[in-house]
Parts: structure tokens; sequence; C-alpha cells
């Protein structure tokens, strides 16, 4: 378990590659913190997976080294839960990590209980100094609960091991190259029309 200083610098230097002071990063330091305790060393390299896209991987690239870049991270965001797997790729032994709300008490931190129930204030959610005045409170409120507001369970993750690294194939109408899923992927999914997130213009 990290010592509170320790805690305290893991928290600055993920606030910094995240860019700015969401509380969900703070409470994720202490996710990761406890995944680890409980899953003790692995035989083989540690994985992870988040069930959202927001703030958590950036925590758990920072504190574990899994990246979306070296494929030890997965990001899976239409589960959309505030949840984590760390876990050993050689044998898909893992530790899964979520925040509980059934333990967040209204009363007790009612800045938390809105945030993960998504009824923080309108002024909240627009930005500003608003904003900024409830991650405070959000992590005041954390550092008097801690690790109670957390639960955990021992899990085994399925298709554990290294994801095969697709060839890649040149796309008849762009020209580009792609990675091919299968046999009848035969174009690019942008030319194919199924991923198209731009499209020309001069300006």
């Amino acid at each position: 378990m990290l010592s509170k200083e320790e805690f305290e610098a893991l928290a600055e230097r993920v606030f910094s590659f995240h860019t700015k002071r969401a509380p969900g990063i703070y409470i994720g330091v202490a996710m990761v913190d406890l995944a680890r305790d409980v899953l003790g060393p692995v035989k083989g390299k540690l994985n992870a997976i988040a069930e959202t896209q927001a703030c958590l991987s950036d925590v758990i690239q920072i504190m574990t080294g899994c990246t979306v870049g070296n494929r030890y991270l997965r990001v899976m965001p239409a589960l959309g839960r505030y949840a984590l797997t760390l876990f050993d790729r050689e044998d898909g032994r893992g530790v899964r990590v979520w925040a509980d709300p059934a333990k967040i008490d209204a009363g007790k931190t009612p800045e938390m209980y809105n945030f993960f129930h998504r009824t923080r204030d309108a002024d909240v959610e627009k930005g500003g100094s608003a904003r900024e005045l409830s991650c405070i409170k959000i992590i005041e409120e954390f550092r008097i609960v801690g690790r109670s507001i957390l639960d955990s369970q021992k899990v085994f993750v399925i298709n554990h091991g290294k994801p095969p690294m697709l060839p890649a194939v040149v796309c008849p109408s762009c020209g580009e190259t792609y990675l091919q899923r299968c046999e009848m992927h035969k174009q690019c999914d942008f030319c194919s029309g199924e991923n198209v997130y731009f499209k020309a213009q001069c300006w």
C-alpha cells in the first residue's frame, strides 16, 4: 500500500499527464493501488483493463506502464463502469476493483455521491471555477473515506494472452495500409464507410 506521501506524489503525476485535476484521477490512484496489493507479484507481464475511457486509463498508464500503445491496456468504453482489472497475462489471474455506489453515503460525502451518480449542479457540469471547487470537495471527501468506498474481487480474465498481430494490407481504394481483420475485410474501414471521422476540406 502506498504511503500518504507516495500517494499524493503519484496523484500529482497523473494530474499533470491528464492535464487537469479530475477527481476520478485521485480515486483511480487508490483503485490501482488496491488492485496491486490484492494481486501481488505476477509471473508474466502485468496487463490491465479499464471499463471506462474516462480518467482510469490515464491512472493505469502512469502507475503500471500498461498503455494503449504497448497493448498491455485494454479500454472498454462501452461498459462505462468505473472499474479496472489488473491481471497476469501468463495465467489470467486478476483483480477487479470498482467504486461501490452502495458504500458512498450521500450524507457524509455528498459531492462524491453526486459525482458518481452524475447529479452535480449544472454550473459544475459547465466547467470553470464551480467544477474546480467540486473537484477539491470530492478529493477532500475521498481523503476521509479512502478505500472504504472501493470493492474488489479476484477474477480470471478470459482471452488473457497477448493479442495477435493482424496482417497489414494495402487498401485498393485509398492506397494506404490497414490492419486486415479477416479475408473478407477487403477495404479499410474508412473507405468502406464503417469508420469515417473526417471529410476532406480546404481551410
